[in-house]
């Protein structure tokens, strides 16, 4: 049924309709009376990898989150991308633009030059925004020996590297260090 969806949508030129999906979809949670489910969300993948990919993205499973903090996480593989619901209580209007972004790493795994170009193509950003309950329940502090970078984090780190020092790849040189067990709860 997906496959027939997004082939209609590649035969018929986006750029033909008189509004975009995308900003219909934006324009109706910034409204503040829509709050979409699982399969609004599957449908607005559709068009957004037919809008940027051409319908080339694999299909995936889209779900809510009530126990992630951040904003979005794709688990590539199982193709499954997955929203932060405390996150997008909060920025309802970051939907898009969460999804956009992992969309983006089902090509690209790491956020580096690569990502960062294909962001700015998409029209998406490469970080999402604080709010109060993304701090809760960081229990560890761990700082980069090169760059001095701290990382606060929810559970014992065993092998990490500071992603920007060793490029995306686990390097022991750039093990995380423990510094502290902090209280923030």
């Amino acid at each position: 049924m997906r496959q027939a969806t997004i082939q209609a949508l590649k035969i018929h030129n986006l750029d033909l309709f008189t509004s975009d999906p995308e900003q219909e979809f934006l324009e109706r949670v910034r409204g503040g009376h829509f709050f979409p489910d699982e399969a609004d969300l599957l449908r607005l993948y559709d068009n957004l990898n037919v809008k940027y990919y051409c319908g080339a993205l694999p299909n995936v499973r889209i779900e809510w989150s009530s126990r992630m903090k951040h904003a979005g996480k794709c688990i590539v593989s199982h193709l499954i991308i997955k929203l932060g619901m405390a996150y997008h209580k909060h920025y309802p209007e970051d939907i898009v633009d969460t999804l956009k972004h992992e969309m983006i790493h089902l090509k690209i795994l790491n956020h580096g030059p690569e990502f960062k170009k294909e962001a700015a193509r998409i029209g998406t950003t490469r970080f999402a925004k604080d709010y109060p309950g993304m701090l809760r329940g960081l229990r560890y502090l761990y700082q980069c020996p090169s760059c001095g970078e701290t990382f606060p984090s929810r559970k014992r780190l065993r092998e990490r590297s500071c992603g920007r020092c060793s490029k995306g790849k686990y390097d022991p040189r750039f093990k995380l260090k423990f510094i502290k067990r902090i209280d923030n709860r």
